[in-house]
């Protein structure tokens, strides 16, 4: 059974008019509703990402009287985490001899208190 509907829409994807047979159509071509559906799953990948971030985050904050100078170590999704940068703009950083890091055997890690103020210091009111 075909429909004689006509309705004007506009594709949630790349913003053009577009006429529609079906009430539930959202895109005005196959390229656009598989370009979105890539958007949409890189997105919850992010989200996903970022809860378990948030979640060893809490995991591993302890009391305040348990604080030590190694919990300030942190590698670089958790300082991507707390500078609310992404893990590429800390990668351009690192690439500044005077960025402050640390590495311990193969790991490379950051003390979140020092680039911090070096973000200041460098960037004025970061």
């Amino acid at each position: 059974m075909s429909s004689n509907l006509e309705l004007k829409r506009i594709c949630q994807q790349c913003g053009k008019e577009f006429i529609a047979k079906k009430t539930t159509t959202k895109f005005c071509s196959l390229s656009c509703g598989q370009r979105n559906y890539k958007v949409r799953q890189r997105m919850n990948k992010i989200e996903t990402e970022n809860a378990q971030i948030r979640a060893s985050h809490l995991v591993h904050s302890g009391p305040i009287a348990d604080h030590s100078p190694e919990q300030d170590l942190v590698d670089i999704k958790m300082l991507a985490f707390v500078t609310s940068m992404s893990t590429s703009t800390i990668f351009r950083l690192i690439k500044d001899p005077e960025f402050p890091r640390v590495k311990i055997g193969g790991r490379l890690l950051f003390d979140k208190r020092v680039v911090v103020e070096y973000l200041r210091r460098r960037y004025g009111n970061w």
